[in-house]
C-alpha cells in the first residue's frame, strides 16, 4: 500500500500504509478478511449494552433474567439482519436490470443502520408484547445506550470510508481525504482520491454524543419523568439530527422521493413518532419510578458474559467480509 504526502484531514499528519484513519483491515485470513469497523461496532455495543442492562435493572423492568438473555440475543442476530436486508431491498434494481448477478447482488457486504433501527424496535415491540414488558420502559433502556453505540459505529465509518460527504471547497476548515484504495469510498468512487469531502462521519458522532449526553442528563436529574420520555428524546433528536446530515451525505447512489432522500423520509417519520410518544408520555404514562442503582450494577455485572457474547456478534456480523472486502 502507498504512502501518500498528504493530509487526511485538515491541521493532522500524513496518511501512511496504516490507513487514512486508522488501519481498516484489521486481520486478513485465507477466505476472511476482518475490518476495523466491525471492532468499533462491538465496542459500541458493549458500552451501549451496558448502558441498557443497568437501567433495565434499576428500575427491576424486566426481573426473569431468562428473558433478557433471549431479547439480547434475538437483538444481536436480528439488527445486523434486518440492516443487510433494507439495503438489498433499496439496491434490487442492480439485480433486477441485469448489472448484478444474483449471487454478487446477495453476496455484498452493506448495511443500512435505519433497517437495524426498525428491525430492533420490531423485535422490540414483539418482546414487550409475548413477556408483558412494559414497553415504553423497554424502549427507555434502550434509549440510554444505543445514541453511544452509534457515536462509535460513525467513527468506523470515518476509518471504513462509508456514509461520507459531498466534495467541499478547498476553504472548508474540516475537510478530509481518502488516499487508502481499501476505502469504501474509493472502491465505489475512485475519482474521489485526495477530494476534500465533508466529514459528515464526524459530524454525525457528535450529534450522537449531544444526544446521548441530553438523555444522560434528563435520567439523571429528573426522578420523576414518565416512562417513554427518553425513547421519545432519542427518536426526535436522533430523526432531527439524520435529517439535517443527509444534506451533505455524498455516498451514492441517492434515492429520492419527492425532493428528500429516503433515509430523510424515515428520519421525518422517526420525529414524527418520538413527538407522538412524547405526547403520550407526558399526558398519560406513568412515572418511571424509584431508582435503585445498586440492583442496576449487579444486574449489569450479572449479565456481563451475554453483554460480551452479543458484542462479539455484532462485530463479527459486521465486520467480516470474504477474501475481498465488500462481499462474502
Amino acid at each position: 500500500m502507498e504512502t501518500y504526502k498528504d493530509a487526511t484531514l485538515t491541521g493532522t499528519t500524513a496518511a501512511t500504509d496504516s490507513g487514512d484513519f486508522g488501519p481498516v483491515v484489521l486481520v486478513q485470513g485465507r477466505s476472511f478478511t476482518f475490518v476495523s469497523f466491525g471492532f468499533l461496532v462491538g465496542l459500541g455495543a458493549l458500552f451501549s449494552s451496558l448502558h441498557t442492562w443497568l437501567y433495565l435493572g434499576t428500575y427491576q423492568i424486566m426481573p426473569q433474567s431468562s428473558h433478557a438473555y433471549k431479547l439480547a440475543l434475538a437483538l444481536a442476530f436480528g439488527a445486523p439482519l434486518s440492516a443487510y436486508i433494507l439495503t438489498r431491498i433499496l439496491d434490487l434494481k442492480t439485480w433486477l436490470s441485469g448489472e448484478k448477478p444474483f449471487f454478487e447482488y446477495i453476496r455484498t457486504v452493506s448495511f443500512g443502520l435505519w433497517g437495524g433501527l426498525v428491525g430492533g424496535l420490531a423485535i422490540l415491540i414483539g418482546f414487550a408484547a409475548l413477556t408483558q414488558t412494559p414497553l415504553l420502559a423497554l424502549l427507555d433502556s434502550f434509549a440510554v445506550g444505543v445514541p453511544l453505540a452509534q457515536v462509535f459505529g460513525r467513527l468506523g465509518c470515518l476509518n471504513y470510508g462509508c456514509c461520507h460527504g459531498k466534495e467541499c471547497s478547498s476553504s472548508h476548515p474540516f475537510g478530509i481525504r481518502y488516499f487508502n484504495k481499501q476505502t469504501k469510498v474509493l472502491r465505489y468512487d475512485p475519482e474521489l482520491k485526495g477530494k476534500r469531502l465533508h466529514p459528515t462521519q464526524i459530524y454525525a458522532a457528535l450529534g450522537n454524543l449531544a444526544i446521548y449526553s441530553i438523555i444522560l442528563m434528563i435520567w439523571l436529574r429528573w426522578d420523576t419523568r414518565p416512562e417513554g420520555l427518553l425513547a421519545a428524546v432519542y427518536m426526535s433528536l436522533y430523526g432531527l439530527k439524520r435529517f439535517s446530515v443527509e444534506f451533505i451525505r455524498g455516498e451514492f447512489p441517492r434515492i429520492f422521493f419527492y425532493g428528500l432522500t429516503v433515509w430523510q423520509w424515515f428520519s421525518l417519520s422517526f420525529i414524527v413518532v418520538g413527538l407522538a410518544v412524547m405526547s403520550f408520555a407526558l399526558k398519560l404514562s406513568d412515572s418511571a419510578g424509584v431508582a435503585n442503582f445498586d440492583a442496576g450494577i449487579q444486574s449489569m455485572q450479572s449479565g456481563f458474559g451475554l453483554l460480551l457474547l452479543v458484542s462479539v456478534i455484532l462485530g463479527l456480523a459486521y465486520g467480516t467480509h470474504g477474501r475481498k472486502i465488500g462481499s462474502w
